[in-house]
């Protein structure tokens, strides 16, 4: 992995570890070289190193099949980002862009190609808002209702994880936040 995203990323998932230990056990096994490549091979898209890296430690978070809608959807637990928004794993990955990508009679939308989902809102939700990485630039933006929302956030996933980490140590510290750790685990208040 590389330093700079294995380091933030490190850095999220021992402060799991150490505070919210339900979470950490809803991060997913690491992704294999295959799995990362038969994606790729669907989506059409070579995904940018931080992002294959990080998913060769973990592989987004643990997932169920919801009844109602069908859709594959993560535990609780793993909904531990601001808003309770989850880690996709590569599953959701693929669906997503398939999902965000315009159809063949459909006009060409702000979605395009290489940018690839890895993080959303709760999918009982629809997965209506999230964050994606573009495979061009490694930059981290964000969608809304399928609408790109905000381009370049981030400059990578090494920073997008290190405002992960600060988001969950503002729940130790003493301003107000909108989650907190309940069971072992991150909630929203």
């Amino acid at each position: 992995m590389p330093s700079a995203v294995g380091e933030s990323w490190q850095r999220v998932v021992s402060w799991l570890r150490e505070y919210a230990p339900a979470s950490h056990r809803a991060l997913g096994a690491p992704a294999s070289e295959e799995e990362i490549a038969a994606v790729e091979e669907k989506t059409g898209v070579r995904f940018p190193e931080d992002l294959r890296a990080y998913l060769k430690v973990n592989n987004g978070t643990v997932t169920r099949l919801d009844e109602s809608n069908g859709l594959t959807g993560s535990c609780p637990e793993g909904e531990f980002l601001v808003g309770g928004w989850a880690l996709l794993p590569l599953s959701s990955i693929e669906r997503l862009h398939h999902q965000m990508m315009p159809g063949p009679n459909e006009d060409e939308g702000a979605w395009t190609k290489e940018w690839i989902p890895f993080a959303a809102e709760s999918y009982a939700c629809g997965e209506m808002y999230g964050y994606f990485i573009d495979a061009e630039s490694g930059s981290v933006g964000q969608w809304s209702d399928g609408d790109v929302e905000t381009m370049d956030l981030f400059p990578g996933m090494s920073e997008y994880f290190a405002s992960v980490l600060e988001d969950l140590e503002r729940i130790l510290g003493p301003a107000e936040t909108s989650q907190r750790i309940q069971d072992g685990r991150v909630t929203l208040d």
